[in-house]
């Protein structure tokens, strides 16, 4: 398996940064928290180390959002355009926003929160 190397930025590029795999995880989340912040079913989160992390722009652009403890979740965004952005989370690994890249991951995503969802995205398959 090769390595790859992906390319990400915000909706106005303002901010942008690259990461280099081995991929550590993709988790694609659909608790109450990742549906709010994307204001989608789920949220698709490709997690790196620090040192796999680079910031091409706009580092200094970005505005981030953390709950109060004992929580750890939180939220990155750029300042202009309101994309969410990477992040450092509290355990140390860069979380990325995967569908600021153009590009696909070579790690297979894991479902993560199953107890946590929403019935209308459970039942799509029933709607439509």
């Amino acid at each position: 398996m090769s390595i790859k190397t992906l390319n990400g930025e915000c909706l106005c590029g303002i901010v942008s940064w690259q990461m280099k795999g081995p991929y550590e995880f993709f988790g694609m989340c659909q608790c109450s928290r990742c549906r709010k912040v994307t204001g989608a079913a789920f949220a698709a989160n490709l997690f790196v180390k620090p040192e796999q992390f680079l910031w091409r722009s706009g580092e200094n652009k970005r505005g981030e959002y953390t709950l109060p403890l004992p929580n750890t979740f939180g939220n990155a965004f750029c300042n202009k355009c309101g994309s969410r952005v990477p992040r450092q989370t509290a355990k140390g690994w860069m979380l990325l926003p995967l569908g600021s890249t153009m590009e696909a991951p070579n790690i297979s995503p894991t479902l993560v929160q199953l107890e946590d969802h929403t019935e209308w995205f459970t039942k799509l398959n029933e709607i439509v």
